[in-house]
């Protein structure tokens, strides 16, 4: 062997894993899943904070277009539609997400992404820290920690159990190579890096960018123990080498980003260090409430403490900005800690604690503590990436990850040298304690509930969606709950977007405050191809008396529904009211629609929308959804002038007589995303093809040796 590809006497891997153990440990992560979120297993589901609102509106549109067989481009359901690739959270292109939704309906789909990562994560962590030289139960204890006690207060939050799972993975990379040199674990940190960030949000892959950055630095000139001798003798160019691997990663995932930066020019975040909507101290860790970690169930936890309200009053000790509960959580069990300060306070385990690795792990914990305080923020928005994402508190990650493989350390210390049967009392003890401890924060500190039955396969029992189904136009609904409206099949207003068209935020073009069904409000409705408002009041009755029909619309329905109701945690005695809004322009109208005139949309796909017009004179043909780069339009199938119109529509003007109008959405991002992604891919298994044929002695010897016997 070269001196490259030959590890030092002090390289092997410490653990020595077994398949048994492994197999062991992923029927654990399994049996965790079931004891945490059982429901999600059996038809159940999840409901609160951003699930209904914000996610399954979107995983439901995506699954239904690759139902039918089109790969969406465009979300049309969400206020005037939306580049669905380029505002991320769906992951289209994120192979978990390719393989569940085709198959399983949206809740089904959506319970079995989340019990995937939970799953992937611990095993992941656990490998991270037997990789690392602890125990089997400490890595084990570990695990428990950082999933735990970091995933489930954020279950509303998708995209942080899926950002989450990836990060322990692409720390277990790197230190294989960092002992072995092999470059076959930098090709799977590539892939790695590129897989979390095709699942979109990329708030938690920045995250885990800066902490790969610091353990690499951390490793090389700190804790240098059992590094590859190449490495050791040549640290700048392997970390170079490194940091080659992770932009690889980035082009993996360019197909993702390069889409979403496209979007980011154009949307409400273009300049997010101006914007007065957007806060990147909000969702910090007040310092008070880290107080939490000791003072937690028995006070912050307990029921009778609004955790939100008491924030509110903390948020002056770090910031102004404004916080809630589930963004400032950072909790890791009472149990681990009272392992740890046992293994400290211990003469005997003392010196297995104090070294290096706990130096390195503490530090990296501290810093993420610092920033989720909020306290850096003033600073550090105005780095590249630092300023781009809210929440700090998020970076709490680290700790939760560095403080899981301390106490395992620890408890590792304090478990050697007993027997086999003490250690099995004392692991049992201590595993099923931390989980109950656990298991009963998450739920007290999350906003979602988890149901039974979920309220998804009521949607088409909907008396409003009938409604809607039957109406002889294609409708588009205001309503409250952003989004929301979308799971009844059709587009909806004001929508929710964590980066929106720059459009949806202009105080000239958006929505009015619902106030009633005023003349001002209608008048906007119809313009906009508003055809239904859904309300939870009766406009129509002003105090307990009735004002009759109000001029231009018709109450159409005032009952409850058994799909909204259970969604909007309403009552199921509550009455939603669903009125129409007539002579609405729709999806499709002329500027100045006239008697001679008649016009259809005859099909909408998320890429495409086919109209068929028919005027006396020359025309402008308008479409109420939003005009954004990518979108062409043909008329009778030859290239024809699409525009802006009213600011934010589509409009092409037609001459005399009756034509074909097609407006297709193919954005040059997207095309040169895949481009590089692709390039990136190849380029990965070209580097992954010459090393392993051209840098392996041993297989050069098997294959000349072959070739001299033949």
């Amino acid at each position: 062997m070269t001196s490259e590809t030959k590890p030092s006497s002090s390289t092997k891997s410490e653990p020595g894993i077994t398949w048994r153990e492994t197999l062991a440990v992923i029927a654990l992560a399994v049996g965790l899943t079931i004891v945490f979120w059982q429901p999600l297993w059996t038809g159940g589901g999840l409901i609160g904070g951003d699930t209904y609102t914000y996610f399954f509106p979107q995983k439901q549109f995506f699954a239904e277009r690759l139902h039918d067989g089109e790969f969406p481009l465009w979300n049309n359901r969400s206020g005037f539609g939306y580049p669905l690739v380029a505002e991320s959270q769906t992951g289209a292109f994120y192979p978990p997400h390719l393989l569940i939704y085709p198959v399983l309906d949206v809740n089904e789909g959506y319970n079995a992404v989340q019990i995937l990562h939970y799953i992937l994560a611990f095993v992941f962590t656990w490998l991270l820290a037997r990789e690392l030289g602890l125990k089997p139960f400490g890595a084990t204890l570990a695990s428990l920690i950082y999933v735990y006690g970091w995933f489930p207060p954020r279950m509303c939050l998708e995209w942080a159990i899926i950002g989450g799972t990836w990060l322990p993975l692409s720390l277990w990379w790197l230190e294989r190579f960092l002992k072995t040199s092999h470059w076959r674990y930098l090709c799977g940190l590539s892939v790695t890096i590129g897989m979390q960030l095709l699942a979109g949000h990329f708030n938690l892959a920045f995250i885990s960018l800066v902490l790969l950055v610091l353990f690499l630095g951390l490793r090389l000139w700190f804790m240098r123990e059992s590094l590859s001798g190449s490495i050791a003798a040549s640290r700048l160019k392997f970390a170079g080498l490194v940091l080659g691997f992770i932009a690889i990663g980035f082009g993996i995932a360019a197909a993702q980003l390069a889409p979403t930066w496209e979007l980011k020019q154009l949307s409400q975040r273009q300049n997010v260090s101006e914007g007065p909507d957007f806060d990147p101290a909000y969702g910090h860790t007040p310092p008070l409430y880290l107080s939490q970690i000791v003072a937690s169930w028995w006070f912050w936890y307990s029921p009778d403490i609004n955790l939100n309200q008491a924030l509110s009053q903390l948020t002056f000790m770090s910031s102004p900005a404004a916080t809630n509960h589930t963004e400032a959580h950072l909790y890791f069990g009472l149990v681990p800690l009272f392992v740890l300060a046992g293994a400290l306070f211990s003469a005997r385990h003392r010196g297995s604690i104090l070294n290096r690795f706990t130096a390195t792990w503490l530090l990296l914990s501290i810093v993420g503590v610092i920033y989720a305080t909020g306290l850096l923020v003033p600073i550090a928005q105005h780095l590249p990436g630092f300023g781009f994402f809210r929440g700090p508190a998020r970076w709490g990650i680290l700790a939760a990850l560095g403080v899981g493989l301390i106490v395992g350390k620890a408890a590792g210390a304090v478990l050697k040298n007993r027997s086999r049967s003490k250690q099995l009392i004392v692991c049992s003890v201590i595993f099923v304690l931390t989980a109950a401890d656990l298991w009963y924060v998450s739920r007290v500190v999350s906003v979602v509930a988890l149901l039974d039955n979920s309220p998804m396969p009521n949607a088409d029992a909907s008396p409003v969606r009938r409604i809607l189904n039957e109406y002889p136009g294609t409708p588009r609904l205001y309503g409250p709950g952003p989004n929301l409206l979308n799971l009844l099949g059709h587009a909806s207003v004001p929508e929710y977007l964590g980066i929106g068209p720059a459009e949806y935020y202009d105080e000239e073009l958006k929505a009015p405050p619902f106030e009633g069904l005023t003349p001002r409000f209608i008048d906007w409705c119809r313009a906009a191809g508003i055809t239904h408002v859904v309300s939870f009041e009766n406009p129509h009755v002003v105090g307990s008396f009735p004002r009759g029909d109000v001029k231009g619309t018709r109450l159409v329905w005032q009952q409850p529904d058994p799909f909204l109701n259970p969604s909007w945690a309403r009552g199921f005695n509550e009455p939603i009211y669903l009125t129409e809004i007539l002579n609405s322009r729709g999806r499709v109208a002329f500027e100045n629609p006239s008697p001679d005139q008649t016009i259809e949309l005859t099909s909408q796909e998320a890429n495409a929308a086919t109209i068929v017009a028919e005027t006396a004179n020359p025309a402008t043909v308008v479409m109420t959804d939003l005009y954004f780069p990518g979108w062409t339009a043909t008329v009778d199938g030859k290239p024809a002038e699409g525009y802006r119109f009213e600011g934010m529509f589509r409009a092409v003007d037609i001459p005399v007589g009756e034509h074909t109008i097609e407006w297709t959405y193919s954005p040059a991002s997207v095309r040169n995303g895949l481009w590089i992604s692709g390039l990136s891919i190849f380029a990965l298994l070209a580097i992954g093809h010459v090393r392993f044929w051209h840098f392996n002695p041993d297989r050069r010897k098997t294959a000349a040796g072959t070739s001299e016997n033949d």
